[in-house]
C-alpha cells in the first residue's frame, strides 16, 4: 500500500462500526506487519545481538579493564620467577612496557596453543550461552496483552494488559545505537508495571511500538478507532517513510543512528515543537541547579581565600557535580521534539542515548508550566506532567522523566498544553485564558487570603485556583503559585481522584486551609495553600460537585456505550480497566476529624 493509497483511505463515520470481516482483514494485515516469524502461539524472537547488550557486552568491557590494569601484575605473579631462572626469555614487567615477550615465552615452552584454545573455549562457551538465552527471550502482541518471556534455570513471564498500558518508550543507549538496536518499555498502570522488549532492530521496535499503540488505542476506544489506526500501522507509519529507498546498509545504519524518530505526518503538518540548541544551553546556565553550584563554588573559593586554604579542596567535587548536572540536563534534553500521532503525544530527545516516549492523551493526568527567576526575562518555561504508570522514583523524584518541554517560549508553552490536553486551548478565548494564568493577572482565580503572607511569603499576590470550563465535559482544576519559580499546573476534572480540605497548625492559627485535589503520583501537585476557611470551604464543596458531575457523566457514557455494543451483539465492551478516571462509586463526606481534615 502506498503513501496515496493510505491517504485514499476513508473513515469509519462516527457513530459507525467495522465488520467482523473487515476487522479481522485488518488486524491480519497488522499481525503480518510484525517482524519476524512467530510460532504456533504467536511468539517471536528477539534480535540475535540481544544478549550481547543485556550481559556479554558489559563482561567484555570488564574483561577488557582488568587486563588493561593489571596485565602487568599478572606476568610478574605468573611467569616472574620462570624469568628469573635464566630461562633466557626477557619479560619486561615494567609499567612502562609491554608483553611482547611473553607470546615469545608461551611459544618456546609450548604453551601458546594451550593458551589459544582456552581463549577459543571461552568465547564459544559465551557465544553458546547467549545463543540460548536468546532461544530461551520471546514476545508476543495479542489482542489483550503485550507479553514477554525470559530465562532458561529461572523463567519469567511478564505480561502487560492492553487496557493498562500507559505508555510506550524507546530507549537506545550509546551501545545500542552503534548495533543499531532499540530496547521497548511498555509501562502499565500500577507500581513497577513495566515489560521490556530488549533488544530488536531500530525499524522492527518502531514497527511494534506503533503495533502496540494502535492495539491499546483500539481496545479503550471501540471499533471506531480500529478503521483509521490499523491501515496506518499496516502501511508502516512507523516512520518507515522517512528511512526508505536506502541503498546500501552502512547509509542505512547512519541514517537510524541519527534518526530523531519523528511522525512524517506530523512533519508533513509542521505540528512539531522543537527546543534548539542555544536554548537549551542558556535554560540550563540559568537554571536553579547551576545558579545553585555557582554559589557554592564561589562561597568555597571565599572561604579558602580569607578562612583556610584547606577548603579550596571542596570546590573539586562541586565542579564534577555541577558538570554531571549540566551535561545530564543537556544530553536529555538535546534535540528535543514532542509532536502529535493520531490519539497519543510523542516525545525525543537525547545526545549519546535516545529515548522516545509515546503517551496516549487519556493517560496524562495532570500539566505544569514552570519559570525560574532568571528565565523570566526571556519569557522561557518548562513544563512537565503526571502520568500514571511510573514508578516512586519516577513519578515522584525524578522530575526529568516527567519533562515534555525542557525549555521554550509562551508560544511553544501554549502548544505543547493544546496538545497534551485536547478541549484545553482549542479557540482564542481558550488561548487568553491560558496566557492570563500563565503571566496575567489571573483572572477568575480564587485568591489567598490577607493572612496568606505567613505561609506563602512573596508567593501570596500570584496564587491562585480556580475551575476552568465548568459544567462541561472539558472541565479543569487550574492552580498558579511561586515567585522565585512561578507555575501553573492544569489537571482534567475527569482526572482527580478524591479531593481535600486540609488544616495543619498553622493555617488554623491564621483561619486558613489548603485545598487539594489529589491524582496519581507525580510530580505536579494539586495544591493550593493560604485560602480562607469559608472561601476555602465553598470552593471545597464546589470542586466535589464539579468532580462528580463530570466522572458521573463519563461512567454513564460508557455505560451506554457497552449498552449499545451488546446490543449489537458484539459482546467486546467492558467497564474494567477503559474508564480509568471515571467515577467508581458515589463521594461520602466525611467530617472533620481531630486533624482538621475533610476528604471526598
Amino acid at each position: 500500500m502506498t503513501d496515496d493509497d493510505q491517504r485514499g483511505l476513508d473513515p469509519v463515520p462516527a457513530g459507525g462500526s467495522l465488520s467482523d470481516t473487515a476487522e479481522a482483514s485488518l488486524l491480519g494485515i497488522a499481525e503480518g506487519s510484525l517482524p519476524g516469524t512467530a510460532d504456533a502461539e504467536g511468539w517471536r524472537r528477539l534480535h540475535p545481538l540481544s544478549p550481547l547488550l543485556r550481559g556479554g557486552l558489559v563482561l567484555l568491557v570488564i574483561v577488557g579493564v582488568v587486563v588493561a590494569n593489571f596485565r602487568d601484575r599478572f606476568v610478574e605473579l605468573f611467569f616472574a620467577d620462570r624469568v628469573f631462572e635464566g630461562s633466557g626469555v626477557d619479560v619486561d614487567v615494567d609499567p612502562s612496557g609491554d608483553i611482547v615477550s611473553l607470546i615469545e615465552y608461551l611459544a618456546g615452552q609450548g604453551l601458546l596453543l594451550l593458551v589459544l584454545g582456552a581463549l577459543l573455549a571461552v568465547l564459544l562457551l559465551i557465544v553458546l550461552f547467549a545463543w540460548i538465552a536468546w532461544r530461551f527471550s520471546t514476545y508476543r502482541i495479542t489482542d489483550e496483552a503485550v507479553e514477554a518471556r525470559r530465562g532458561v534455570l529461572f523463567r519469567t513471564h511478564r505480561r502487560a494488559p492492553l487496557e493498562r498500558i500507559q505508555s510506550v518508550n524507546l530507549q537506545r543507549s550509546l551501545p545500542a545505537r552503534v548495533l543499531g538496536l532499540t530496547k521497548i518499555e511498555v509501562l502499565t498502570a500500577g507500581q513497577g508495571g513495566k515489560v521490556e522488549l530488549a533488544y530488536l532492530g531500530y525499524r522492527d521496535a518502531k514497527t511494534v511500538r506503533e503495533q502496540i499503540v494502535r492495539r491499546a488505542a483500539m481496545k479503550r476506544g471501540g471499533r471506531p478507532a480500529v478503521a483509521a489506526a490499523l491501515p496506518q500501522a499496516a502501511a508502516g507509519i512507523a516512520g518507515r517513510g522517512v528511512l526508505a529507498n536506502v541503498g546500501d546498509r552502512l547509509s542505512e545504519r547512519a541514517i537510524d543512528f541519527a534518526d530523531a524518530d519523528i511522525d512524517p505526518e506530523a512533519i508533513a503538518a509542521d505540528a512539531l515543537v522543537r527546543v534548539p540548541v542555544g536554548r537549551l544551553l542558556g535554560g540550563i546556565a540559568l537554571g536553579w541547579e547551576a545558579v545553585v553550584t555557582l554559589v557554592l563554588m564561589v562561597a568555597v573559593i571565599v572561604g579558602g581565600s580569607l578562612i583556610a586554604p584547606g577548603v579550596l579542596f571542596g570546590i573539586v567535587p562541586l565542579i564534577l557535580v555541577m558538570a554531571s548536572i549540566l551535561f545530564t540536563q543537556f544530553n536529555k534534553g538535546f534535540n528535543f521534539t514532542l509532536s502529535r500521532d493520531g490519539d497519543s503525544v510523542r516525545t525525543g530527545a537525547g545526545l549519546t542515548a535516545t529515548a522516545t516516549e509515546t503517551i496516549p492523551f487519556g493517560r496524562i493526568h495532570a500539566v505544569e508550566a514552570r519559570q525560574p527567576l532568571l528565565w523570566r526575562p526571556l519569557g522561557w518555561w518548562r513544563v512537565r506532567i503526571t502520568v500514571a504508570g511510573h514508578s516512586v522514583a519516577q513519578g515522584g523524584q525524578n522530575t526529568s522523566q516527567n519533562v515534555v518541554l525542557p525549555v521554550g517560549p509562551e508560544a511553544d508553552v501554549l502548544r505543547v498544553i493544546e496538545t497534551l490536553l485536547p478541549g484545553v486551548g482549542d479557540d482564542e478565548h481558550e488561548m487568553a485564558a491560558l496566557r492570563d494564568g500563565l503571566m496575567g493577572s489571573g483572572e477568575g482565580y480564587l485568591r489567598a487570603g490577607p493572612r496568606a503572607a505567613w505561609v506563602l511569603l512573596w508567593g501570596r499576590r500570584r496564587a491562585g485556583i480556580r475551575i476552568a470550563d465548568e459544567g462541561t465535559a472539558q472541565a479543569t482544576l487550574r492552580v498558579r503559585r511561586g515567585v522565585l519559580t512561578r507555575s501553573l499546573a492544569i489537571m482534567p476534572i475527569v482526572r482527580a481522584q478524591s479531593v481535600q480540605l486540609r488544616r495543619p497548625l498553622l493555617h488554623r492559627l491564621l483561619g486558613l486551609a489548603s485545598l487539594q485535589a489529589h491524582t496519581v503520583l507525580g510530580p505536579v501537585r494539586m495544591e493550593m495553600r493560604g485560602i480562607e476557611l469559608e472561601a476555602a470551604r465553598s470552593a471545597f464543596d464546589e470542586l466535589a460537585a464539579e468532580v462528580l458531575r463530570v466522572q458521573g457523566t463519563e461512567a454513564r457514557e460508557l455505560r451506554e456505550e457497552i449498552r449499545e455494543r451488546t446490543a449489537e451483539g458484539s459482546g467486546e465492551g467492558s467497564a474494567e480497566g477503559s474508564g480509568e478516571g471515571s467515577a467508581k462509586g458515589p463521594w461520602e463526606a466525611t467530617p472533620p476529624g481531630d486533624d482538621g481534615e475533610e476528604t471526598r
